[in-house]
């Protein structure tokens, strides 16, 4: 998988091929310290009607635990403030549009494929790569059957709902931040990769689909993680390792509480040396998958 696409899918992704009702290797994992148990499940961010409901591994670690851990309150996304804040953020604050920072020939490109995709680039003039990005692939995803609300809402909404306890790792502030900057200052070769990368969209969804379903840690860290640690060290710095060495004292410290803790992270975020379930194993943790 190209490393455009990987990193993307972090924030975006994915659908799953879900066969229910039936324990098998997947993105869960029990995690333990003497009495103490925290659950840690790798989430996709949004998905197909279809693919509901969810592996069991899920619904077992939810019906479990008394605190349900969050990257982010999702749904703060909805509010009016911060709507604002996110499109100021996401936007050119200066004389710079979309096409003062690229060739006429990549702006031509970007046009046609935007308006094919039901979008103005006009009216996203002022519109940073992060943003564009984002309405790009959302649109390449409704191309594909994506519509559905992820595990991440989908957990979120039950954890109120059944009146257990949420908690959250970053605020939705800092999420934006991660898209602010990204493709700024290089948005000629990051939207020649976009456009190039957007024509396999389906067959590399395919591939992360089929590696997180099957709980196939080493082929998906193969697949995303690898691939943008080598194309794209900063980003990959960035996104996963800074976020990842920023969560684990937190999640350390739910091994100190007596309830039992459900952590649904991106499922990036638990794999390969830099991941959370490797650095927890090395911690001296008992982790087993479920």
């Amino acid at each position: 998988m190209n490393s455009f696409l990987a990193r993307l899918f972090l924030f975006l992704t994915a659908t799953t091929l879900l066969q229910p009702l039936a324990f098998a290797e997947t993105s869960v994992w029990k995690v333990q310290k003497d009495e103490a148990t925290v659950y840690v499940g790798g989430t996709i961010h949004v998905l197909r009607p279809s693919d509901y409901p969810l592996p069991v591994e899920f619904e077992h670690a939810f019906q479990t635990s008394q605190i349900i851990t969050f990257e982010t309150d999702i749904r703060q996304m909805n509010s009016p403030k911060l709507a604002h804040k996110m499109l100021m953020r996401l936007s050119y604050s200066d004389e710079r549009t979309i096409k003062s920072e690229v060739s006429p020939e990549t702006y031509a490109l970007l046009s046609k494929y935007a308006t094919a995709s039901g979008i103005s680039l006009n009216f996203m003039r002022k519109a940073k790569p992060g943003m564009l990005m984002s309405a790009l692939m959302l649109a390449e995803l409704r191309k594909i059957g994506v519509s559905q609300q992820g595990i991440d809402l989908f957990f979120l909404n039950r954890t109120e709902k059944e009146g257990k306890l949420a908690d959250f790792l970053e605020t939705p502030e800092e999420q934006i931040e991660f898209l602010a900057d990204m493709g700024v200052g290089n948005e000629e070769a990051f939207y020649q990769n976009m456009l190039r990368d957007f024509k396999n969209t389906q067959k590399l969804f395919a591939t992360m689909i089929k590696h997180w379903r099957t709980g196939n840690s080493e082929d998906l860290d193969l697949a995303v993680n690898q691939v943008m640690k080598a194309q794209s060290p900063k980003i990959f710095q960035s996104i996963l390792v800074d976020r990842n060495n920023n969560w684990l004292p937190v999640i350390e410290n739910y091994f100190e509480t007596s309830e039992i803790e459900f952590v649904l992270v991106g499922a990036a975020h638990l794999i390969g040396e830099e991941g959370l379930i490797y650095q927890l194993k090395q911690k001296g943790y008992q982790v087993s998958k479920l």
